[in-house]
């Protein structure tokens, strides 16, 4: 009987609440109050909140709500120089700035009117967050460094954090720093109590408050988002304080030093309560920053930078203002709802703690304590080209950078050169045809005679990193990118063509020419040329010419600009066009786990398709891999000086280990990018492999040989039995959800059909781009993760079906004539570890292929045990997310 009273009471609550409601804001209580707050009351002025609030009793709660008049009060004064002083709250605040003489100080503080029946969960929650404590929010995930300042080099650290961009905390930088004693509250107070500093607070960015009254603003405040020093002038302001810390040893220059009294603001004071912080941002021009913690204790979170995090809009990316919800708002309504391949990478940086953020990295920072800290953007060698890539996207800034560093530092004239060379390449887009087709045809005409009377029709480029285009569905022209290969992979691609043999010829596509597109020009083409990249003398604008950032909307400008100037001369290859179908278009990688997770209601099922989707015919493709890898495994060396694999007569080995090299420079970086990678084995890396020797990969049971090295299910082409093929492939993409998605990517479980609508049988290989003369282990990573997408049983057919070599002398004894099975079941162990090593360090995200699969592998307990979800053939789990 108590239970349904309370029902009933509570019902009756529910109905008096609604009531109320209704009563109080009229037509307004059609709209939530999150609405009626955010919406419609934020728009008002303060004058106006103290009319309203006599409405009713409905408006009186609500335009009482403190988080309301500081938003409408703040973007009231915006601009006002006279300083703001914080009293009571933000009601007393507001009425007390503008009307200071009609305000009694006595009447504060005051007791609100109660209204009982008046139930809203926005005001709740707004007064829950505002009297949130957060001093142990978060803990430290791991996955940044803290390292001992006096253990590591500054060398090291450029090679193992700086150069990769990867983010790291130091510790004991800061030890003698005058700041840790005369960086205190009080004693700022003291040095600095009546100057006046700039405060942030969301899109306002220079409120102006005297630092004595902050400092009594941040003991009293009570605000879910407070108010943050952060003065680019403090230096200026009080000059003593620069002689209280250094910038730390690994950061001894900013190239924006040479431009004199032009510098842009490069260093600040950073102070706030708890819940104050920075919400989702990029910092300006591609610099990167250090961060030095005097007093507090910070929470900081991180994306690399090709991730957006979620609930940020990038509004205005030209003047890099995001829209991001504020950190407190952020950590606790979207992230507790992220799937866990989106989680940010996370560390908390304590008292004397440095923390190093790289140029483009997105960063979040929430204080969990009063925290006093100073900061400083930079440019050096090693983000040199990030900055000048930032730059460049406005007419003037990059012109003006370059000319004062040229003057001050010529050394520094031969990375402008690199630079500019790479920004030419990139300058137009691979989609614009009317730069790019005049290049295209000129190469068709070139090489294909027979063809040159033809209507000529360029498609534009296929996926991938470098410019490819087909040319009437029967020829393919591609380009080479230094920042993706370039001259190396133009070579390699040209060299392994000339070396196939006549059993692999049928199965890759024909080489028809070969050049460097500049060699093409004419003479007044070349004249042209060397006009368009004869250096201009910089001139600066006039400062108050509003259109400086602008791009020229001259006619002439605009032709110039649609002109391809050849810095870079753009080596090509022309080939004959594969019709087919990739394996990716057949076997789909199942899409990211879905914002919010896990998925709050259930997915409807979708209308059941008349076909079904077609089948991989995996003996076939089985069957094909193998023979082909053989085949090109087999092809002996060419011992000829243009052989770009041939770096060592005596050790064959030598190119193999130079990739090594570059391969162990960049793993780490990917992976921090890639965000692959289960989190909590990230840090767990290095203990599974030692970068530091990494040719202990190498397995010296076999001989090196001529490998493929990017066996991935884009790069196998085949064809479907049927001959709606592409319509149905088509429905297939547009329709299927990620649970159907994941089982259709596992099509060797042979489900049963209804509807036969044909198999996809393998037959051609493409992109040669990424061939290396090396390791034939490494073709197993995109094999068995991309093309047999992880499953173990196509895998194991592979394995048994590849033979090596009974005649090749340099072929172990033991493994002469034996297939890659047999090597398997000798140790598999050995197997597992080395198949590991090689998928850590690979040069394509191997991890983030397995996991959209078998989400379940996330719950790995350790790398070995991540190991065997993914190389162990005997080994299953049947535990899933």
């Amino acid at each position: 009987m108590n239970g349904n009273n309370e029902q009933q009471q509570s019902g009756q609550s529910l109905v008096e609440s609604e009531n109320f409601r209704n009563s109080s804001f009229g037509y307004f209580s059609k709209l939530v109050d999150k609405d009626l707050l955010e919406t419609i009351f934020s728009e008002f002025t303060v004058e106006q909140l103290i009319l309203y609030q006599g409405v009713s009793q409905g408006f009186y709660v609500m335009l009482n709500d403190d988080r309301l008049w500081k938003d409408c009060f703040l973007l009231q004064i915006k601009g006002r120089q006279e300083p703001l002083r914080y009293q009571y709250n933000w009601k007393y605040t507001a009425i007390n700035y503008l009307y200071p003489e009609k305000v009694s100080k006595t009447a504060f503080p005051f007791t609100q009117l109660q209204f009982p029946k008046f139930h809203s969960m926005e005001i709740y929650t707004r007064w829950l967050r505002r009297h949130m404590v957060v001093k142990e929010f978060g803990s430290d995930t791991g996955l940044v460094d803290h390292v001992d300042s006096d253990k590591l080099t500054v060398q090291e650290f450029i090679d193992r954090y700086e150069r990769p961009s990867i983010p790291v905390i130091f510790r004991g930088e800061s030890k003698e720093w005058k700041a840790n004693q005369n960086w205190t509250k009080e004693k700022l107070v003291e040095r600095v109590g009546d100057l006046t500093f700039k405060i942030t607070h969301q899109s306002h960015k220079r409120i102006p408050m005297k630092f004595k009254d902050y400092a009594e603003y941040m003991s009293t405040q009570l605000d879910e988002e407070p108010l943050y020093v952060f003065d680019e002038a403090f230096g200026e302001k009080a000059p003593d304080l620069l002689k209280d810390y250094k910038a730390p040893k690994y950061f001894p220059e900013d190239l924006f030093e040479v431009s004199g009294k032009e510098r842009p603001h490069y260093r600040w004071i950073v102070i706030g309560p708890p819940r104050s912080g920075a919400p989702w941002h990029i910092d300006p021009a591609g610099t990167s920053a250090w961060n030095t913690l005097i007093q507090g204790k910070k929470r900081w979170l991180m994306y690399p930078p090709n991730f957006q995090p979620i609930g940020v809009h990038l509004e205005d990316i030209s003047e890099k203002f995001y829209g991001s919800l504020p950190s407190l708002l952020w950590l606790l309504e979207v992230y507790p709802y992220l799937p866990p391949d989106n989680r940010p990478i996370e560390c908390i940086q304590e008292a004397g703690e440095t923390i190093f953020v790289p140029g483009g990295w997105w960063h979040m920072v929430l204080n969990l304590e009063e925290s006093i800290a100073v900061t400083q953007n930079f440019c050096d060698s090693q983000n040199f080209n990030q900055v000048c890539e930032e730059l460049s996207l406005n007419k003037n800034e990059y012109p003006q950078f370059k000319d004062y560093l040229l003057k001050q530092k010529p050394e520094y004239s031969d990375k402008i050169q690199q630079f500019e060379i790479v920004e030419s390449q990139m300058k137009h887009s691979f989609e614009n045809l009317k730069v790019w087709e005049p290049m295209v045809k000129r190469v068709y005409q070139k090489f294909i005679k027979s063809h040159s009377s033809e209507p000529v029709e360029v498609s534009p480029p296929i996926s991938g990193q470098s410019p490819v285009f087909i040319v009437n569905k029967k020829f393919v022209v591609k380009f080479y990118c230094t920042e993706f290969g370039g001259e190396d992979a133009f070579q390699r691609e040209v060299h392994l063509y000339s070396v196939l043999t006549d059993q692999l010829k049928p199965k890759f596509p024909q080489l028809l020419g070969k050049g460097n597109y500049v060699d093409l020009l004419t003479d007044e083409e070349k004249l042209e040329q060397e006009s368009l990249q004869k250096p201009k003398e910089f001139v600066k604008p006039p400062k108050d010419d509003d259109k400086n950032d602008k791009p020229c909307q001259d006619e002439k400008c605009k032709e110039e600009d649609d002109k391809m100037v050849f810095k870079w001369k753009w080596p090509f290859i022309i080939t004959s066009f594969i019709e087919g179908i990739n394996l990716q278009e057949i076997q789909l990688v199942p899409e990211a786990m879905d914002f919010p997770y896990p998925p709050t209601d259930q997915e409807e099922e979708e209308e059941e398709d008349d076909d079904e989707p077609p089948k991989v015919d995996n003996n076939a493709l089985v069957d094909l891999l193998a023979e082909t890898m053989m085949q090109i495994h087999a092809i002996p060396l060419a011992q000829t000086d243009n052989n770009p694999f041939l770096l060592d007569k005596q050790d064959g080995w030598k190119s193999w280990k130079e990739n090594l090299k570059l391969l162990s420079k960049k793993y780490r970086s990917n992976h921090y990018n890639w965000r692959g990678m289960p989190a909590h084995l990230a840090p767990k890396v290095d203990e599974y492999l030692d970068p530091k020797s990494l040719e202990t990969l190498i397995d010296i049971n076999l001989p090196p040989c001529y490998i493929h090295a990017d066996l991935t299910d884009e790069n196998v082409l085949g064809s479907i039995s049927k001959k709606e093929q592409k319509k149905k492939i088509k429905q297939q993409q547009n329709g299927k959800k990620q649970q159907k998605r994941t089982i259709l990517s596992r099509l060797s479980n042979g489900k049963i059909t209804k509807h036969d609508s044909g198999h996809w049988k393998p037959e051609h290989f493409i992109d040669l781009g990424d061939s290396k003369y090396g390791d034939r282990w490494y073709e197993l990573i995109s094999l068995h993760l991309s093309i047999f997408a992880g499953d173990k049983k196509r895998f194991r057919q592979f394995l048994a079906k590849y033979k090596f070599s009974a005649n090749d002398p340099l072929v172990s004894k033991d493994l002469a004539g034996k297939s890659w099975l047999d090597y398997y079941n000798q140790n598999p162990i050995s197997f597992i570890k080395r198949a590991m090593g090689y998928t850590i360090i690979h040069h394509c995200d191997a991890f983030t292929t397995i996991l959209r699969h078998f989400p379940e592998y996330r719950n790995a307990t350790s790398m070995d045990h991540f190991a065997k979800l993914i190389w162990d053939l005997d080994y299953t789990e049947t535990n899933k997310l």
